[in-house]
């Protein structure tokens, strides 16, 4: 049924970056033969403009342009922003905004010039596009925030050529590499009682691939479950 619904937008591969674990395996895993993963571990380091172009340059010769890009690297450190050393700062804007900004540059001109529909789908972080201070990871909320920005952006950008630009912003999302104590700690916020589960992030950016989400675009979707603060 996935599969199905993604093969009504144009074009055949979905890139997934980020894809070796949690969400980003999930996902990769839902497009058997379609998805084309870069993690550091297949030599792709999303934070380096260079190590992107080569890969992508690859990717072209063997794929051309991808008809959707899915962005889910990014790091989680929770820590309050007084106890937050330089290195850290540095690495959370690296991992969560740097990547997003130069995977965009390497893989979207080449989206447009194929004259095609396409879907760009980033993650962000639940509360992230919210109006409030963020006690819990001020940081990591600060640089999804960033993200969240350069997805309106981009979406504004890429509308005249029939791409869409979404965000999805996960709460608890229960996977082997997630954050257990804090999450825990957290699961009492959860009206609906229960952590998420990959499928449930999966299922989210499968719609938005899908040719039903066509006209949606500039959008975060939440998948929290309605957490509270």
């Amino acid at each position: 049924m996935v599969e199905g619904e993604v093969r009504a937008v144009a074009g055949d591969r979905i890139l997934v970056v980020g894809g070796g674990r949690g969400i980003g395996a999930g996902i990769a895993a839902a497009f058997p033969g379609r998805a084309v993963v870069w993690t550091r571990a297949t030599g792709v380091d999303a934070t380096d403009p260079t190590s992107l172009a080569r890969a992508f340059a690859t990717f072209q010769v063997q794929h051309g342009a991808p008809c959707a890009l899915v962005h889910t690297v990014g790091d989680f450190a929770e820590r309050p922003l007084l106890g937050t050393d330089a290195a850290t700062f540095r690495a959370q804007f690296a991992s969560n905004v740097d990547s997003v900004f130069h995977t965009i540059q390497a893989v979207v001109p080449a989206m447009v010039a194929a004259g095609r529909p396409g879907r760009v789908v980033l993650f962000a972080a639940a509360g992230a596009d919210k109006d409030r201070g963020m006690l819990r990871a001020p940081v990591y909320f600060a640089a999804k925030a960033a993200v969240v920005q350069l997805a309106r952006s981009l979406a504004l950008e890429l509308a005249p050529h029939g791409i869409t630009v979404n965000v999805v912003a996960p709460g608890l999302i229960d996977h082997p590499h997630s954050h257990g104590q804090s999450q825990a700690r957290m699961l009492p916020r959860v009206p609906l009682g229960r952590l998420g589960t990959v499928a449930d992030a999966v299922g989210t950016v499968a719609w938005l691939l899908s040719e039903a989400a066509g006209y949606v675009t500039g959008q975060v979707l939440t998948v929290d479950g309605g957490l509270q603060g």
